[in-house]
């Protein structure tokens, strides 16, 4: 069992209450359809050296439109049953001071409807985010979405090719657009979020996403990897949860 890093969470807590949120974070994990054919694990990813990232290809569901399943390509940080526990733990007494359910089992909720604890470091994430049963690509990178510049890279019936889905995996901050999306996962996490709790990086705004973001994110995560603590959530915490 993983301790706290910080003793405020008192010892009872993890003798008669972290297993069950252990178990409930096991259910989210369990939810992460991108984990379904491994490829390989590597450390030697750009940004992520010495980092366990595990590359996974995976279907989709049967997509509204072509009538059958997509692949994809990801690289993968997920945590742990118990990492993950222990973050929402932590990021809840941070937050709330309290480990009552109605915290951390709120904050796993949040995480498993945002990206069911899903770390994408490179590579494509299809959603139906918008219309049910309609899968999209969405090129992540350092758990952010970005955008591709050559548009010719880009597929026009939303089906990614075999070449494409490489590309993805291999590509760099020269191959995507200045401008990011917003949400860092596994609890998407904005840039105000940030800002709102003593972040100093020049990252931009909602309206002016720099590319920034990327590296705040990643170096966040690396850290939060090797820590009880995973401050991305935390900061999450800190504006929303109630």
């Amino acid at each position: 069992m993983l301790k706290a890093q910080t003793p405020t969470i008192p010892d009872a807590y993890f003798r008669d209450s972290f297993d069950a949120l252990v178990q409930k974070a096991k259910i989210v994990l369990s939810h992460a359809y991108m984990v379904q054919q491994f490829v390989l694990e590597t450390d030697t990813i750009p940004g992520w050296e010495g980092f366990p990232v595990k590359l996974y290809t995976y279907q989709t569901g049967n997509d509204l439109y072509t009538g059958k399943p997509k692949t994809g390509k990801v690289y993968l940080l997920n945590p742990s049953p118990e990492k993950l526990a222990i973050w929402v733990a932590n990021a809840c007494w941070v937050a709330k001071h309290s480990l009552d359910t109605a915290y951390t089992y709120r904050l796993l909720k949040w995480i498993d409807g945002q990206s069911n604890a899903q770390f994408p470091v490179k590579g494509v994430v299809y959603e139906d985010q918008y219309t049910k049963d309609f899968q999209e690509p969405y090129v992540f990178k350092d758990g952010v979405t970005v955008y591709i510049k050559d548009s010719t890279m880009w597929p026009k019936d939303k089906t990614c090719t075999p070449e494409q889905l490489d590309f993805y995996l291999r590509s760099t901050n020269e191959d995507i657009k200045p401008q990011t999306g917003q949400y860092a996962r596994i609890s998407s996490t904005t840039r105000e979020d940030y800002k709102a709790n003593g972040g100093t990086e020049d990252i931009g705004s909602k309206d002016d996403r720099k590319q920034q973001w990327l590296n705040v994110v990643r170096e966040l995560y690396k850290k939060a990897w090797h820590s009880d603590h995973n401050e991305l959530i935390e900061m999450w915490a800190k504006r929303h949860l109630e």
